[in-house]
Order: C-alpha cells, then sequence, then structure tokens
C-alpha cells in the first residue's frame, strides 16, 4: 500500500461494504489514531453512516492484554434449566441500534487461545449466542513481522478474514495532520528537510528511532521546555539534544537538535515582517530557507502578510510553495489566508501549486 491518506482510504472502503480491516505498519504511524474519536477514520465513518461524530462509538478489545473470557464471557450452571450459561462481558454492546468501530488493537500479537474467538467475531459477527449490531465496523491493528516489535505470524485463516491494508507514513500527510494538531512549527520544518524521520522506520535497528508518534512526542516535550535553540554549542542545544535522544534515539536525536539550531541563523525576521526587508538576505543554505519560511508563516497575519510576501517573493519557486502551503493548511495562519494580498498572491502563484 502506499501514503497514509490512501490507505485510510482503502480501508473505508472495506469497511463500508461491511467487510474487516486489518491496518498494519510500523510503530507509530497512527493505525490507532485514526480509528479513535477525532481520527480520520473514525470521522469518515460516522459521516457514512449519517451520525453526528460525537454519538458514534469507539469500541477496543485487546488480545495480548486480556483473557480470551474476557469477550467470550464466563460459563456458569443454570439450575433451572440444567444447561450451562454465560455471563458475557460489558464492554460488547448489547443496544441493537449501537453504531460505532470496534478495533481489535495489535491482533499480531493475539495468544492462539484467542484465534477460535476471533475466527467466530470477525467472520459471523458471533460470539456463541451473542451478535454484534450491525451498525458495528469491524477494524484491527498491528505491527509487521519485520518491524522488531515482537509479534507473531497470524494464521492464514484468519488474515484471510480481513481486509489486508499496509499504512507506510508520509512526511506530506504528516505534516497537514500536525499542522492542523498544532505541533511545533520548528519540528514540522525539520521533517520537511529529514522526511525519513517519519519515513524510515526500520526494524533491523536495534534501540529508538523516531517514528511519528515519537516526532510528534518530542515536539510537545520541546516546546514546553520553552528552551531557544542557539548555534548548536551552548548547554541550552545540548539540554535539546538529550530531549531529542530521549525521543528519538541518538542518531536521529541528533540531526533533529542539529536541525533546530538552524533556527539561530535566520535571516533578519523582523524586518522581513515590518516591511524593510529589501536589504534582508535570502539564505543560500536550502536547510535554513526551509526554516525561514516556517518562521515567517507562523508568524504571518493580515497586518504583515504583504510585508512578508514582498521577501518571500524574491525566493526559488520551491520556496514560495514551501510558505504558500504553510499558510493555506494552518488553522493558526487563517486571518492572513483570508487577506486580498495572500490570495492575489496565490492566483498569481498558481502554476506553481499545480
Amino acid at each position: 500500500m502506499g501514503h497514509y491518506n490512501d490507505s485510510i482510504i482503502t480501508a473505508f472502503d472495506n469497511l463500508c461494504a461491511g467487510m474487516p480491516a486489518l491496518l498494519t505498519g510500523p510503530p507509530g504511524c497512527g493505525k490507532t489514531m485514526s480509528a479513535m474519536p477525532g481520527g480520520v477514520l473514525h470521522g469518515m465513518l460516522a459521516d457514512y453512516i449519517g451520525v453526528d461524530r460525537s454519538e458514534f462509538g469507539y469500541l477496543t478489545i485487546s488480545p495480548a492484554q486480556m483473557d480470551v473470557t474476557d469477550v467470550t464471557g464466563v460459563g456458569f450452571p443454570n439450575r433451572e434449566t440444567g444447561k450451562l450459561d454465560r455471563y458475557m462481558p460489558a464492554l460488547l454492546p448489547d443496544d441493537p441500534n449501537y453504531c460505532g468501530l470496534l478495533v481489535i488493537e495489535e491482533i499480531t500479537l493475539a495468544p492462539k487461545s484467542w484465534q477460535a474467538a476471533l475466527y467466530e467475531l470477525v467472520n459471523e459477527r458471533t460470539l456463541g449466542d451473542y451478535r454484534l449490531p450491525d451498525g458495528v465496523f469491524i477494524l484491527a491493528t498491528g505491527n509487521r513481522a519485520e518491524d522488531g516489535c515482537g509479534v507473531g505470524a497470524m494464521s492464514n485463516a484468519l488474515l484471510d478474514r480481513f481486509g489486508d491494508v499496509e499504512i507506510l507514513p508520509n512526511q506530506k500527510d504528516w505534516d497537514k495532520h500536525a499542522t492542523d494538531a498544532g505541533v511545533d512549527y520548528r519540528v514540522v520544518a525539520a521533517t520537511r528537510w529529514h522526511p525519513d524521520f517519519i519515513e524510515a522506520f526500520d526494524g533491523k535497528v536495534k534501540g529508538k528511532q523516531s517514528t511519528p508518534r515519537s516526532v510528534s512526542a518530542f515536539a510537545r516535550v520541546f516546546e514546553n521546555s520553552g528552551l531557544v535553540p542557539g548555534n548548536g554549542k551552548s548547554d541550552v542545544d545540548k539540554r535539546i539534544y538529550r530531549m531529542a535522544k530521549s525521543r528519538l534515539g541518538e542518531e536521529d536525536g541528533g540531526r533533529m537538535s542539529a536541525f533546530l539550531s538552524v533556527f539561530s541563523r535566520l535571516p533578519d525576521i523582523d524586518a522581513i515582517v515590518t516591511g524593510v526587508s529589501e536589504y534582508v538576505h535570502i539564505p543560500v543554505e536550502f536547510d535554513v530557507q526551509v526554516a525561514s519560511m516556517a518562521q515567517l508563516a507562523k508568524l504571518s497575519d493580515s497586518e504583515n502578510i504583504g510585508n512578508i510576501l514582498r521577501w518571500v517573493d524574491r525566493n526559488s519557486d520551491t520556496m514560495k510553495v514551501v510558505f504558500g502551503i504553510d499558510i493555506e493548511t494552518a488553522e493558526s495562519n487563517a486571518s492572513a489566508r483570508n487577506t486580498v494580498e495572500f490570495r492575489d498572491w496565490r492566483i498569481a502563484n498558481d502554476n506553481l501549486f499545480e
């Protein structure tokens, strides 16, 4: 499979046809997040059946952390009938009108004791006398064998019950999600310079490395610290490196902290924003150009966008596109995006965005 958004749409197509789907991919690539309330797949399904997103349910089963009886129920002798009845678990809905998404988490870690129950639940939508409401969609998630996460091979019989959809993280897809979610713009800019932070998880590597999830986590720690990167050699820079290493591993943490130090080498941003930019140089280094566009997009508003665009126009077409996409996608840039100056500039440069 391909990009994140393409994979989500393929899973959606399977689910809408009443068929279970399995999302597999490297750790931290957004499999579970897409299915949770507020996630893109959860929202698409709610819209598909015409219910409010806040009312569309979300249920999880974690075979690696639960006993199979947590789902199949516990048998007890019925003295009146002389037969064995079952106490069914409360986690499964008994309202026939219930609608929502049932997620089987980390199915590739499921013990063998779960196999029979999963066969029945996934294929027949039943567990003994219990039947899932028709409005419940079944999704499973799991890592791949090559991800080094200790997963076992699913039986072919169980795998055959799913539409198998692989998610391969893509920086551009993650960039839009991260920008919308308010991930620190400097960290987002780092992934544009080093897209492998998002895309290149290698299960053969021992120890920590970057994933979409760990990059987002580092961004939160970094932003919360309030630290301002310097030239890469100060005590503050060393502290930022230790933060990055704790989340991304030694190699990726070093590259992340090195990129963040680029923000200490930006051109005169204040002069650009205030409209006296005719003598502000255009950076030669590509990483400084990327960081400059991220910083200017962050500062753009309805009053200074015209000043900023005059300097942006002196840059390469590639940097114009980087800046324009930032303004168009980030919710925080709405005031700049809705100005006459930006709309006219966007129309004049429309050929660059094709």
